[in-house]
């Protein structure tokens, strides 16, 4: 069932708390004279304070232009990606996204059946002509995140914590350790793995484990699984990195920093690319095209040297020369 929603402003956990669902809508254009977008939301959903969340703000920004209709599906409502996809193709959008790597088979298996629907799919990679694919360099903002750490720690000890042993958390690990090495050759790593997307409790487990051995700045890539992560810093009082959306409301007094995956960037680059043709490129959005990025540091007090040491990362990986 779906409900139609009048707001001046979107946010995700506005919709979440609220109980609202599926569209997003402005009553006074109608349907016929906006361009229409179907998306599938990431595991977790709505409430996940970070990929779902960025990815209503997107939705949210092309409501407020007035051109766009906008209508999502959660697993909580369909149960499978598969029954989501099937039920935007039935609503004939103008695009259908996929939203994260898990939902890529069912986008797939869907998008095979239905070639003259297009599709996009965040966060993977597909070679069928009607899906276009947008990815983000996590390995450059991890980086930026890694050089804060390295400047923060007073351990040298620093922690990581990835929802799952993959290629693209991979990239946050690979990523956060660089930057950390770059301002600091002394620090040490401690990686743990949740293979659980979803679980606080296992975040807070994790954690504690990685505080009690040493660590004083932790750094999730692990979804719902790293709220957990932020909570224990913040009550073992040690410091932490925020990921894909600015997640310092989470815990104030432990997140100086939170890497940006502007997921939200790549609704509104998926929605100025549906006219083109042809649809199935790979857009890569890095810290160039604002893609990655860092969220404001947060009771960081640095001198002048630590400051450079920062500034002298971020260039470095502008132009492509840090090593």
């Amino acid at each position: 069932m779906k409900k139609s929603i009048m707001l001046s402003t979107i946010t995700a956990c506005t919709l979440w708390l609220s109980g609202c669902q599926s569209v997003i809508d402005d009553p006074n254009t109608t349907v016929e004279e906006r361009q229409t977008m179907g998306v599938v939301l990431s595991d977790v959903g709505l409430g996940d304070q970070s990929f779902s969340d960025a990815a209503m703000r997107g939705m949210g920004e092309l409501r407020e232009t007035g051109d766009w209709f906008v209508d999502y599906r959660e697993l909580s409502e369909t149960e499978t990606y598969r029954v989501g996809f099937e039920e935007l193709v039935e609503e004939g959008h103008d695009v259908i996204v996929g939203l994260g790597f898990a939902c890529q088979e069912d986008l797939e298996a869907v998008a095979a059946e239905h070639p003259e629907q297009q599709f996009a799919l965040i966060d993977g990679v597909s070679e069928l002509p009607n899906v276009l694919n947008i990815t983000f360099e996590e390995g450059e903002g991890s980086t930026l995140a890694g050089a804060v750490a390295g400047l923060e720690t007073e351990s040298d000890t620093i922690g990581f914590i990835g929802g799952m042993d993959i290629e693209l958390i991979q990239k946050f690990e690979a990523g956060f350790e660089r930057g950390a090495k770059a301002v600091n050759e002394d620090v040490e790593m401690l990686v743990d793995f949740s293979n659980d997307f979803a679980s606080p409790e296992l975040g807070r487990e994790l954690a504690e484990k990685q505080i009690k051995a040493g660590a004083d700045v932790l750094y999730a890539a692990a979804g719902l699984t790293g709220v957990g992560v932020l909570e224990t810093a913040e009550k073992y009082g040690v410091k932490a990195i925020g990921v894909d959306s600015d997640q310092s409301m989470i815990a104030p007094d432990a997140v100086v920093t939170s890497m940006l995956k502007q997921v939200d960037l790549a609704i509104v680059e998926i929605a100025g690319r549906v006219t083109e043709k042809p649809f199935n490129e790979h857009v890569i959005l890095g810290i160039e095209e604002g893609g990655v990025g860092l969220a404001p540091l947060r009771r960081i007090q640095w001198d002048e040297k630590e400051t450079s040491e920062y500034e002298s990362v971020e260039r470095q990986l502008k132009e492509g020369t840090l090593k």
